[in-house]
């Protein structure tokens, strides 16, 4: 796994003249700039303005940090968030929400750090997004929760498609084809075309009890799975990202999926998931 702060200090060093850049790296050990010279490339855009951390939490993750606090406590605390985290975090907790304008800039600043503290560590040692080393996959960071809970829908598609080729009851592929729209038959069409890999285990749609609830469970989990499987061979900090987009309890499930060791079709799944994006962006 590549070391963050080397690869930080890579980032800013690249962002000297060559000359320059040679002059601070003499004060390195030589151990050290062996490793800074084989990393790839960072190239790093810091002027870009990028979304504030807690921006980029979906509110679920917050509500259980909230608990021990006192309603006036929880109250500042939620007014230093973005506005729709702060509508859903009221509605579950039953608290009116105090205005913005109520609270000094220092309070509000206090209660993100407060919260920032508790879901990211203190001190924070989650890389700016900016700071991510390159991935095929940190476009995943452009799409918003609903998005990325459309695209697992998505990924499920490719084992959907592979599952099919193994039944052969017509009842069973109708009854199927009956709960799928227009687009995810487009999608599903794609995927069949896709270079296949083995699925992690067979859905077994002749077990599924014919109900379009169960079958929408079924591939959503799988289309985390898959998710997961290509996350697991990511740098963790752009996993931590891609998994608090989502509302805890997928957030916390992806997480899980992505600490097994990468397979050898994690390529294969990478590549399947890049396509995929194009059509989300």
């Amino acid at each position: 796994m590549m070391n963050s702060a080397e690869w930080v200090l890579k980032a800013i060093l690249n962002r000297y003249p060559a000359s320059a850049r040679e002059g601070l790296e003499r004060y390195l050990p030589p151990s050290e700039k062996e490793r800074l010279d084989a990393m790839p490339s960072a190239q790093v855009e810091t002027d870009v303005e990028e979304p504030a951390l807690l921006d980029r939490i979906h509110w679920s993750w917050i509500l259980p940090e909230l608990e021990p606090f006192s309603s006036r406590e929880q109250k500042l605390l939620i007014a230093s968030l973005p506005e729709h985290s702060r509508e859903n975090l009221c509605r579950e907790l039953k608290i009116k929400p105090a205005p913005n304008e109520e609270e000094s800039r220092i309070a509000l600043e206090f209660g993100a750090e407060v919260l920032i503290a508790a879901l990211a560590g203190d001190p924070v040692k989650i890389l700016p997004v900016y700071f991510l080393p390159p991935s095929p996959l940190s476009s995943l960071l452009r799409l918003d929760k609903q998005k990325l809970v459309e695209l697992i829908d998505t990924l499920s598609l490719i084992d959907l498609a592979a599952e099919l080729r193994q039944i052969v009851e017509t009842k069973i592929l109708k009854k199927i084809y009956s709960f799928i729209s227009e687009e995810e038959k487009k999608a599903l069409k794609k995927a069949a075309a896709m270079k296949q890999t083995a699925p992690a285990a067979r859905l077994h749609l002749e077990k599924w009890d014919g109900t379009e609830k169960q079958l929408r469970l079924l591939l959503h989990k799988r289309g985390l799975a898959r998710l997961g499987a290509a996350l697991s061979g990511q740098h963790s900090d752009l996993v931590w990202y891609v998994c608090h987009q989502l509302d805890i309890g997928r957030g916390k499930a992806l997480a899980k999926m992505t600490r097994s060791e990468p397979g050898s079709a994690l390529d294969a799944i990478v590549s399947q998931i890049e396509t995929v994006l194009k059509d989300f962006l």
